[in-house]
Parts: C-alpha cells; sequence; structure tokens
C-alpha cells in the first residue's frame, strides 16, 4: 500500500509483489541452488502524477526468517521517476537464503534531487519457503 493518506492529488495504486524462479514462473517455492528473482510492480495516477517523472524510487527487499534468525536484506534496486506503470526485479542469488521459511517485505520510498519524499510504499508478504536444491 502507499502511504498517500487519501491525496487526491497523488493516488498510488500497489504495489504488487510476485516472486519469481529461474524460468520467470511465480512461485512461492524456490530451491536454495537455483535462487530466483522478485518483481514488484506500481503506478500512480492523480493531477500530481507527471511530477514523478523528477523523482527516483529506492526498492529494498528483506528476508525474514520465520524463527530465530536475523533479517537479510536481499537486494536494492533504483527506479527513474519516468511515466508509470513501474517496475523492480531484484535478483534471489542461489545460496542467498538457507533453506526455510521467510516471510518477504518489500520498501519503496523516493527521492527528488536526493532529497526525501513523502511517497512511501510497502508490501508485507509474501512467505516463500526455500528447500534443499536438486
Amino acid at each position: 500500500m502507499w502511504d498517500d493518506s487519501g491525496n487526491f492529488f497523488l493516488v498510488g495504486a500497489g504495489p504488487t509483489a510476485t516472486v519469481l524462479d529461474p524460468d520467470n514462473t511465480p512461485n512461492n517455492i524456490l530451491d536454495v541452488l537455483q535462487g530466483g528473482s522478485f518483481q514488484v510492480n506500481w503506478s500512480f495516477s492523480g493531477p500530481g502524477a507527471p511530477l514523478l517523472t523528477l523523482a527516483e524510487f529506492t526498492v529494498q527487499l528483506f528476508a525474514d526468517p520465520v524463527g530465530p534468525a536475523p533479517n537479510i536484506q536481499v537486494g536494492q534496486v533504483l527506479v527513474p521517476g519516468a511515466p508509470a506503470p513501474y517496475q523492480a526485479t531484484i535478483p534471489i542469488p542461489p545460496g542467498l537464503l538457507a533453506v526455510g521459511a521467510y516471510r518477504l517485505t518489500t520498501l519503496i520510498t523516493s527521492t527528488e534531487g536526493g532529497v526525501s519524499t513523502p511517497v512511501a510504499g510497502f508490501v508485507d508478504g509474501p512467505i516463500i519457503q526455500v528447500r534443499p536444491g536438486p
């Protein structure tokens, strides 16, 4: 969801998140030795949407193991504020996540000219399983 405070000037849609296995098939189960990727999609509408061409979005993906292990920052990408819709893909390298279950969390923030803006989006989930490789 976007933190847009019910603003008509800039209304965010999404973000939505999809886990992809190495052949780009949506899947919530990944093999530890093959990894996969994480795709995030979002857009904006409203009179303020054209102003986002001046923005840059930072998309971060975190994996929170189900259990006592610490969180892992899987990756981060920068997406220019070109006209919507927006998409970011973060690779999940083979072997980065150990065998187990993880809740994935996505954080999208924006800057304009290096200054943080009040536009931020979040996706909590999905939960994935990383299983031993073949």
